[in-house]
């Protein structure tokens, strides 16, 4: 379940997400190196294991403006929207990131 609980956040936000576990017997191992469109780039067995990865920041840049799969772009549409979601949880409405230029992701 934590795979895809990783997975879901990166794809979500598009961000990278590294998940740290402890190895056995304490935990269960399996940390995670996740990419921006949710796919796993890195994986640990149970025990103890160093993952090594090079992240490129500019994937980052380049799914949040054209998508995942070049197809989904939950930012801008959450975007198009702008203040008018309200959010009362947080109490408040969604702000556009300050990484979207007009609003768009360009």
């Amino acid at each position: 379940m934590e795979l895809v609980c990783a997975r879901a956040n990166a794809w979500t936000n598009q961000v990278y997400v590294v998940n740290v576990n402890a190895a056995d017997p304490a935990g269960v191992g399996a940390s995670v190196v996740v990419d921006p469109e949710g796919l796993v780039r890195q994986q640990a067995g149970h025990g103890e294991e160093v993952l090594v990865d090079v992240l490129d920041l500019d994937a980052v840049t380049r799914v949040r403006r054209y998508g995942s799969a070049g197809i989904n772009r939950p930012w801008a549409q959450l975007a198009r929207y702008g203040s008018t979601i309200e959010l009362p949880m947080y109490g408040g409405t969604f702000r556009t990131p300050d990484w979207m230029e007009d609003g768009d992701g360009r």
